[in-house]
């Protein structure tokens, strides 16, 4: 058996799996106008060597990972090499609905659901700007506590001797951190 090619993520160190080809991904699924994105196609997986297959119109995809994202295995034959990838539901919906795209590049759910696998939901980004997009989602959730400051700056409300200010950067993966007297020196 023969795993997927892994590709690395633009700008970071997660790896991938390639997804399978595309005449793979139409006859086992096909696009539902829901938020399941895509339905399994009745198949069986090598005929009338195995028993296993799946009904027409039934769910794809299982929870296995800590993000709630579905995931998805596909096992295809190519000539006497049986191969096995795993990789997210989300993926297959958009290649399916939009075409080739840079795999090297996350699916976004713009709604911020990882749930919504519509089509019209998702959107190839970088995982920096995906990132971004979960930070801004979490800042609407968790308001800052002071959003007169400037990004990178908070009160020390633990300080008993006056008021005093944390300003708090990230260099190359190091975190640096610094007490002063007011907010435009730790903006500086």
């Amino acid at each position: 058996m023969n795993t997927g090619t892994k590709i690395k993520l633009q700008g970071t160190n997660v790896s991938v799996c390639l997804l399978p080809p595309i005449e793979v991904l139409r006859v086992r699924y096909k696009l539902s106008d829901d938020h399941e994105g895509i339905v399994a196609r009745d198949f069986k997986l090598i005929p009338g060597k195995t028993r296993r297959g799946t009904s027409e119109g039934a769910p794809v995809g299982t929870y296995s990972n800590s993000s709630l994202r579905q995931q998805v295995e596909v096992t295809w034959m190519e000539g006497d090499i049986k191969h096995k990838v795993r990789v997210q539901k989300s993926r297959i919906v958009y290649r399916m609905a939009h075409g080739k795209f840079d795999e090297s590049l996350v699916i976004d759910h713009i709604d911020g659901n990882p749930n919504n696998n519509h089509p019209s939901n998702l959107r190839p980004l970088t995982y920096h700007a995906n990132f971004g997009n979960r930070a801004s989602a979490l800042a609407d959730q968790y308001p800052k506590k002071d959003p007169h400051l400037p990004t990178g700056v908070t009160r020390d409300y633990k300080s008993t001797s006056g008021v005093r200010y944390i300003g708090k950067t990230t260099i190359k993966g190091v975190t640096h951190m610094n007490y002063f007297e007011n907010p435009r020196a730790a903006q500086h």
